[in-house]
This record gives C-alpha cells, structure tokens and sequence, in this order.
C-alpha cells in the first residue's frame, strides 16, 4: 500500500476523531438546561442525546456536508490540506474543552478550511462566495438564538404559571413544563447530529473524492457508509460527555439558576433554528445559538442583570478567537505537513 494511501485511511480515522470529539465537546448544547433543572437524570440525559444524535445524522440529509465539500476549489483539494483542517480544528476544539467553553466546532471547521486554502494556494483556494454565505449563518444564527430564546422563554413563563415564581416546583402544571422541557432537549440532539454530524460526512467526502476517485467517489454525494459513520463517532463523543462544558452551559451564563421554562424556551427554539439550517445547507453553530438562547432566556425570567458577564465574555471572546485561531493551525499545520511529505 503506498504511503498516500496509508494517510488517505488515516485522515478518514481522523475526521471520524474529530466527529467524536465534535460529540462530547457539544453534549452540553442538549444536555446541560435538562440536567441543571432535574428534568432527567444526567445518565439517561446523556444516552437519549447520543441516540438521538446518530438518527439526526442518518436522517435528515447531506446538505450541510454538500456546502463543506464546495468552500475549497475541487481542483485545490489535497491530501495534506484535508489532514491539516483536522489537526487544527481537533487541536482547538480541545484545548476549549479543557478550559469549559462552550465553542463552535463548525467555526473550528469552517476556519480550519480557510486558513488551509489560503495557505495551500493564496487567496485562489477558498471558494469565497461560499465562505460567504456560511460566514452570514455563523454570524447571525446566535444573534436569532438570543431573540428568539427570550421570546419563547417569555412565553413559556405565560403558559406554565412560573413567571411569578421561576424555578419553584409549587406551579399549575410543573409535569407538563418538565416533559415539554425534556422533549426540547431531544430535539437540540436531534438537530445537532443533523448539522454538526453532516460537517464530518462532507471532510470524508473530500478525502474520498481527492485519494480514491478511481474507485467512483466523488464531491458530489456522501456515501452511506460514510453517513453510518459519522453518526456512530458523534453518538459515541456524546455519550462521554463533556461534564468541564455542561456547567458553563447549565451553571454560569445566568447567576440564577435555570427554570424549565428557561430550558425549554432556549432548548426549543435552538432546535427549530438549527433544523432550518440543516434543511438549507446552512453549517451554524449549535454551541453558540445555545449558550446565546440561554443567556436570551435568562432576561424574562430574571432580568438582564443577572446575566454572568464574565462569562458571555469569555464565550463572545471564543466565538471571536475560534475563527482565526483555527485558520492559524491550520496553516501552520499545512506548512509543516508540506515540509514532511516531501522530506
């Protein structure tokens, strides 16, 4: 087997690494509102994430994965930039694990290939119209996230009785909040595996369509196997969990802790932005329209000042870094690979 070949697999390995970090590093998106409000033990919380992420993978489409394979020119495509957007996007995605913070794995991606590109062949190899239009979904998909957090929250706080006394358990209907609650939670699962699974499917398209095309692959459809995949390593990342990121996410956007309704509104409307975007071929983060719901959220419910500033700093100041910083690795990652492959 020559030795192209040989790294072709293994990038393919390491896109499906990247898949299973992208799923315990997100697990909070889902799971953290569910557990901080007692609505399910964090086991069961956890599993029925998993679960739900593989079906969103294998069910919803490839749209998403249609768009990742389109931001680098076809004829631009190589083995080494592919396993340098792997490296870095793998690198930052845990360092920001290990620190807590709830950040973007698609900004790792979406950055990783960028910086990639451009290093690989100057401003000719990133398809900028492209990175435009996934460039104007990472940007306003928190910012709808917020709104439509605090909307859904306000209304949840109506309809339960908990507007006069969020969190307490002594409400009309506390059942009905807590199952409804659960269901949003089910559905962030659902859509993350349908957005964020679909990234993993469009990396291993490329390295197919690049290494393999005379075996018939190519950038135009995922193949099932490759489907099947990517929703095990994202099912599987989730079920580890990633505890460091659930109490960002669960604990300290809001200095109160979170109600159902809170849950349920920020859950919910996440949900139903990030399936959107699925069926749009929209790649968006499910980490900050989440964080961004919440701390939406957190305003009807308690008032904007007890908003943990500190906090939405340090995950406004992610959102900001990852893009850049990811693009850098990559880069960087690019030259040195360059160096070795023809060392």
């Amino acid at each position: 087997m020559q030795v192209d070949t040989v790294v072709a697999v293994l990038a393919i390995i390491l896109a499906l690494g990247f898949d299973f970090v992208n799923g315990f590093h997100d697990t909070a998106n889902a799971v953290a509102t569910v557990i901080y409000t007692k609505a399910l033990k964090p086991t069961v919380a956890i599993v029925m994430s998993g679960l739900l992420n593989f079906l969103g993978c294998v069910m919803v489409g490839t749209a998403v994965a249609m768009v990742i394979t389109k931001i680098i020119p076809a004829d631009k495509v190589t083995l080494p930039l592919v396993v340098s957007v792997l490296i870095s996007a793998v690198m930052w995605n845990l360092l920001t694990w290990w620190k807590g913070l709830p950040v973007s794995s698609s900004h790792c991606l979406i950055g990783a290939l960028t910086g990639a590109g451009v290093a690989a062949n100057d401003f000719h190899g990133v398809s900028w119209h492209e990175l435009e239009k996934v460039g104007l979904g990472l940007l306003i998909s928190p910012i709808i996230g917020f709104i439509a957090g605090g909307i859904m929250t306000w209304a949840a706080l109506n309809l339960s009785g908990e507007k006069e006394n969020p969190g307490s358990s002594s409400q009309p209907h506390p059942n009905i909040m807590r199952w409804l609650h659960i269901l949003s939670s089910a559905s962030v699962s659902f859509s993350h595996g349908s957005n964020d699974g679909q990234k993993t499917m469009g990396i291993i398209t490329l390295i197919l369509a690049t290494h393999f095309a005379s075996y018939g692959f190519t950038n135009q459809s995922v193949p099932l196997w490759v489907m099947f995949s990517a929703a095990l390593a994202i099912a599987m990342g989730t079920m580890i969990g990633g505890w460091k990121v659930i109490r960002t996410v669960g604990t300290k956007i809001s200095r109160e802790r979170l109600s159902h309704s809170q849950g349920f509104g920020a859950s919910m409307s996440t949900a139903i932005i990030i399936l959107i975007a699925s069926q749009l071929g929209a790649p968006i983060s499910t980490t900050h329209t989440l964080s961004s719901a919440v701390a939406g959220g957190t305003i009807p419910v308690y008032g904007a000042e007890k908003l943990n500033k500190q906090t939405m700093y340090l995950i406004v100041l992610a959102w900001v870094l990852t893009l850049p910083v990811a693009a850098l690795f990559a880069a960087i990652s690019y030259f040195v690979l360059k160096l070795v492959w023809h060392g």
